[in-house]
Parts: C-alpha cells; sequence; structure tokens
C-alpha cells in the first residue's frame, strides 16, 4: 500500500514527483507500461485526494508512521533550523559589540550548532530527505529565531547599559591602548570611571599597585588599603602588594571601580565581574592578563607588565612603603625602585588628567610632576 502520508510530507517539503515515486519508504509502483512514474504518482495522488474530498472521509489505506519514522523525517530540515539558528547566534555574538552579553555565550553557541550539525548528517544517513528539497523553511525558520534570539540579548544588554565596543585600538604611550574610532566615555555620578581588576596573588599586579596607589592619592582620597606579597609559589614569589579588597576613595575627579581577587594562594580565584565591567575585559584582556586597567572606557592597559616585579624581591611591604614615601631623596638600589615605580605614577596622573579633558572636568594638577605628566598627555591621541 501507498503510504500517502508521507507523500503528503515530502510534498509540503518541495521533493519532486519523480523523487516521492522512487521512495522505497513511499511503497509506490508504477502501472505495467508506465515511463513516468512520478506523473502516474501525481495523477493517482489527487485523484484521492479529490475522491476523499467528495466522500468527507478519509482513506485508511496508509499505515499510520511510526515515531522513529517521523524521527528520521525531522533529522535534515531539523538540523538545518538549529545549524542557521547557531550560526546566526554565533555571528552575531562574534560581530556585534555588545560583547559583555554575547560572547560569554560563545561556548553554548557552538554546542548548538554541533547538534544540528549531527542532527542534519544523521539525517541523511539516515532518511531519504536532501538539502536540496529541504532548505527553505528551515533556513527561514533559523534565521527569524537566530536573530530574535541574540537580537534580544543584544538589546537586553542596551538596557543595562553594555557599552558597545570594538576591538580596534591603537598604541598608546606607556604600553596603554586606546579605541579606534574612540568609545563612548564611561563615567558614574558624572566622573570618568577608573576600573582595575586584579588578584593580590599576581605578582605583576602587586607591583603595579604601588604606581596606582601613589597616583590615586594625588586624585583623591584613599582608605582601606593593606600591605601584602603575592603567592609564594608563583613567579617572582612574594612580591610586596598595596591590597585594594575594601578601599574607600573619594575625588572630584573620577570615580574609582576595583575588582580583585582575594586568595593569595591561587591565581584561579578572580573577582566576579559586572556585565558592563566584563564587556570591557571580554573585549580588550581577552587572554585573560592582569592587571588590567581601563580609564573613564577609552584607554586600556591590557598588557600585564606596567611594572616589572623582579626589581621588587627581596622587599618587604613595609619597605616598599617607606620606600615610595621618601621619593627622590631615596638613595642607591631604593631610588632606582622608586624611580621606575613613579614613571608608572605619572601614565596613570597623565591618563586621568586626559580622560577629565574628554570627560570637560578641569583635571587635578601635580606640583613639581606637572610638566612631565603634560608631557605625557601632549603625547596620548
Amino acid at each position: 500500500m501507498v503510504d500517502w502520508e508521507r507523500v503528503e510530507r515530502l510534498r509540503s517539503k518541495g521533493v519532486d514527483w519523480e523523487a516521492i515515486a522512487s521512495d522505497p519508504k513511499v511503497n509506490y509502483t508504477a502501472p505495467e507500461g508506465v515511463e513516468d512514474s512520478g506523473r502516474a504518482l501525481k495523477t493517482l495522488f489527487y485523484t484521492r485526494k479529490s475522491g476523499r474530498s467528495r466522500s468527507g472521509k478519509k482513506r485508511s489505506d496508509a499505515p499510520k508512521p511510526t515515531f522513529s519514522g517521523r524521527f528520521k523525517d525531522f533529522l535534515v530540515p531539523g538540523g538545518q533550523g538549529i545549524l542557521v539558528v547557531g550560526l546566526v547566534w554565533f555571528a552575531m555574538a562574534y560581530y556585534v559589540s555588545y560583547v559583555g552579553v554575547l560572547t560569554p555565550a560563545i561556548p553554548y553557541v557552538l554546542i548548538v550548532v554541533a547538534v544540528g550539525a549531527a542532527f542534519l548528517a544523521i539525517g541523511l544517513v539516515l532518511g531519504t530527505a536532501r538539502i536540496g528539497d529541504t532548505w527553505k523553511k528551515p533556513l527561514a525558520l533559523g534565521l527569524v529565531v537566530g536573530l530574535v534570539v541574540s537580537g534580544s540579548i543584544a538589546l537586553a544588554g542596551v538596557s543595562l547599559g553594555i557599552p558597545n565596543l570594538s576591538r580596534v585600538t591603537q598604541g598608546e604611550p606607556g604600553g596603554w591602548e586606546s579605541e579606534t574610532p574612540r568609545n563612548a566615555l564611561w563615567e558614574n555620578n558624572n566622573l570618568p570611571v577608573v576600573f582595575y581588576m586584579g588578584s593580590i596573588a599576581c605578582p605583576f599586579c602587586s607591583a603595579s599597585s604601588w604606581a596606582f596607589q601613589a597616583a590615586l592619592q594625588n586624585v583623591g582620597t584613599l582608605a582601606g588599603t593593606q600591605y601584602g606579597t603575592s603567592n609564594p609559589q608563583d613567579s617572582y614569589p612574594n612580591t610586596p602588594e598595596v591590597e585594594f579588597l575594601s578601599v574607600t576613595f573619594e575625588s572630584n575627579y573620577i570615580s574609582l571601580d576595583v575588582k580583585e581577587g582575594d586568595d593569595a594562594s591561587s591565581l584561579a580565584v578572580m573577582p566576579t565581574l559586572s556585565l558592563v565591567e566584563r564587556a570591557y575585559e571580554s573585549t580588550y584582556d581577552s587572554t585573560g592578563s592582569i592587571p588590567f586597567f581601563v580609564v573613564g572606557g577609552i584607554y586600556m592597559h591590557p598588557n600585564s607588565l606596567i611594572a616589572n616585579p623582579g626589581i621588587l624581591q627581596g622587599i618587604s611591604p613595609q619597605q616598599m612603603a617607606h620606600i615610595m614615601s621618601q621619593g627622590n631623596t631615596n638613595t642607591g638600589n631604593d631610588l632606582s625602585i622608586y624611580q621606575t615605580i613613579h614613571e608608572q605614577q605619572l601614565y596613570f596622573e597623565a591618563y586621568i588628567v586626559k580622560i577629565d579633558t574628554i570627560a570637560g572636568i578641569t583635571p587635578p594638577t601635580f606640583g613639581g610632576d606637572e610638566g612631565s605628566v603634560q608631557s605625557i598627555v601632549s603625547a596620548i591621541s
């Protein structure tokens, strides 16, 4: 008996009559002497359909398809649809700039792509439908669902304040980078945000912390810092550091945003970031190198080497604090250490001046360092 339900399904998928007639699961045998089996089946199909319409009764000569049969028929169009959804979502996640929301989803998107590809491959092996016969509806549905899913996530990112970022940067003084074209200003309470992400276990964060602390003290009131050392098992063990875990900061020039891992024994313990913070981190610090600094959303330092922790080996946090307090009155190796850290402090201060100028805020001044700071500012794009 002819499986008329399968004939109906194949027709709805755009399969031509010749292919349907030759499908063994349709179970159609053309009458003897008939050369065009597809045309004969088509005539029989519409004759049967017309007769059924007149009688108002549905013929029951076709057996109901089994679950496994229905599943096999779903595999090719279903796999195509799932695959298109995943590919559209991946494209949106990779190319659309709301990366704080979309990019972290890429591993899950790749799973969707893999599932769609698997369904398609299995369907082509087990089923009778071909890619060319079934592509229209899955493609249309996949595009719509993919755009709706990824577009909805991007719109949610906009409503949550996720910045629209791109990945095109240019070099700036001191190993910093800036966005081209310029990002929108990242502000909090009408002040440019200075964001720092790091870990108290990281020796590179430890070495940089002294320059960062000194710059912050020159542009506001910093309280709650503590002294410590980096992971004793890591490279550059026990590098002296300033810890910002519990700081408070008041300033008329910048708003401070600090996220610091609090376990000195493991770099694996990293801070939890907000979606806005994650947008900058995932865009400009995709390798996960720390420390990571962002000034006003426009200037970033994604390179971990701001200050070399090698110069601080064998120095306690208390000794380092004393060196920083003595400034240029230090002598010998202590003076060399101070000058190295102080140079990085000047870069922090210069980028704060630059971002305040962009924000329309009268920037701070730095006394005897003003000339050095302004020299760096003039070189920043």
